[in-house]
């Protein structure tokens, strides 16, 4: 019988076991087979990604032989074994890092448990990992390089596997690379002085403040160049929280988009398709629009935090219309107000974030998170291609990708909403591949201030 990690440690999730878990979770036991569908192989893969790193093979190996050790695989859920458990948690909250909530929410919301209860089950599936790893290396006298190839060579096999025991209707497989971490919104925010080294002026924007640097000078001959958007490198992370149906429109107006990424003024009607006039450029090898989000300036917010944006930017627009007193809700025509992200984008056809949107989702969120009374809606687009209710589909799981990150970061999902358009509302014409990439694009409206 072929040995894996995978295998042993769905061997361990036995009926009895999760009728266990069940009880000490206080959820039905379909609930905990389908978030341990995704948990196992999140585990498994995650210590294989470890095994590889620096120091990976010793660290898994020496963890592994403890656990070993400590019979872990018949105590596990018994008395006594809290600092097992604890030292699951930790295990999981290093290997996922900053994505270690969103991955819970993520699963928890597709098993239809709560995140809690997942947590659990990913320090119990840590552990019960470890303890089949020692298993198995004390049967075949492995020593750490061993037990690291293992461990890796294992990783398709675990996408393949089922829980022993387990119903067929698991929750849906998800890739890898929807469990990498999330990264930080910013760099850490430090409190500016009011005068930073420079040329600039610092303007009062609500609680906070908005320094803009003084425009430099180009150099002779040299045409200015269109400033791009900021791209830090960062990991991934997505899935869509599948059967998590959280802000279904009860409207009746359906909204649209200006071409910019700024506040669309509309009539009620869905607005005719209009020429691409976003300032930017289309990215052929990529395949997508990369906004020129303005002058660069420092946002401040109250909490003494700081985002670098540019003065057209959603961050600055957001907050913009958040802090001004004088820009109020329209709640007789809903499709006003929608402002559009200039720097989320998804994989082709996926629902999985690319690199750099994870950053102006986690800026989006600690501006909401500096007006905790304000509530906001996420419309997903697609442009017109292929099949119209797939792209609704695919609409609908994106904007609630990008409400998860939100709430991930610390948003109350219950001040979210997410709404699915496809490709009925198109800002402008999907008669070429500019068009199509500005008609796809995730967009935030402010329902209530």
């Amino acid at each position: 019988m072929e040995h894996t990690v995978s295998h042993t440690s769905q061997v361990f999730f036995t009926s009895e076991v999760v009728s266990r878990l069940a009880q000490e979770t206080q959820e039905n036991q379909a609930g905990i087979w389908g978030a341990l569908g995704q948990v196992v192989p999140l585990v498994a893969h995650s210590l294989a990604g470890r095994a590889s790193g620096p120091d990976g093979p010793e660290a898994i190996w020496k963890l592994s032989r403890e656990a070993y050790g400590a019979s872990v695989l018949e105590h596990l859920l018994g008395p006594g074994q809290e600092n097992w458990l604890q030292r699951g948690e930790a295990l999981m909250r290093g290997l996922l890092g900053e994505g270690y909530n969103f991955t819970g929410l993520r699963i928890a919301a597709a098993a239809g448990v709560s995140s809690a209860a997942v947590n659990y089950l990913l320090s119990v599936t840590a552990v019960a990992a470890l303890g089949v790893a020692g298993e198995y290396s004390q049967e075949h006298s492995f020593d750490a390089a061993a037990l690291a190839r293992w461990l890796q060579q294992d990783e398709d096999a675990i996408r393949r596997l089922l829980l022993a025991g387990s119903p067929r209707s698991q929750a849906p497989e998800t890739s890898p690379r929807e469990f990498a971490a999330v990264p930080e919104a910013v760099p850490p925010g430090t409190a500016l002085t009011e005068t930073p080294h420079g040329n600039g002026s610092w303007l009062p924007v609500g609680g906070g403040r908005t320094f803009t640097p003084a425009p430099a000078a180009p150099a002779p001959g040299v045409a200015p160049v269109a400033g791009q958007p900021w791209v830090w490198g960062v990991l991934l992370l997505t899935a869509v929280g599948l059967g998590y149906f959280f802000g279904h429109d009860t409207e009746e107006s359906t909204p649209s988009s200006s071409p910019r990424s700024g506040l669309v003024t509309t009539s009620t009607a869905a607005p005719p398709p209009v020429k691409a006039t976003a300032a930017g450029r289309y990215d052929p090898v990529n395949d997508k629009y990369i906004y020129d989000t303005g002058q660069p300036l420092i946002l401040r917010l109250a909490d003494g935090t700081t985002q670098k944006v540019g003065a057209t930017s959603t961050e600055n627009r957001l907050y913009t219309f958040l802090a001004d007193p004088g820009m109020q809700v329209d709640s007789v025509n809903r499709t006003n107000g929608w402002i559009n992200f200039d720097r989320v984008y998804f994989e082709t056809g996926q629902t999985t974030l690319t690199d750099e949107s994870f950053q102006q989702l986690r800026n989006v969120a600690s501006i909401l998170k500096t007006f905790p009374n304000s509530q906001v809606k996420i419309g997903g687009y697609t442009d017109s291609t292929g099949n119209a209710m797939k792209n609704f589909q695919l609409s609908e799981e994106r904007a609630k990708t990008a409400m998860l990150v939100l709430a991930s970061s610390g948003v109350d999902i219950n001040r979210i909403q997410a709404k699915g358009y496809g490709g009925k509302y198109f800002i402008t014409p999907n008669t070429t591949p500019e068009g199509r990439a500005l008609n796809r694009r995730i967009s935030i409206r402010v329902v209530k201030k």
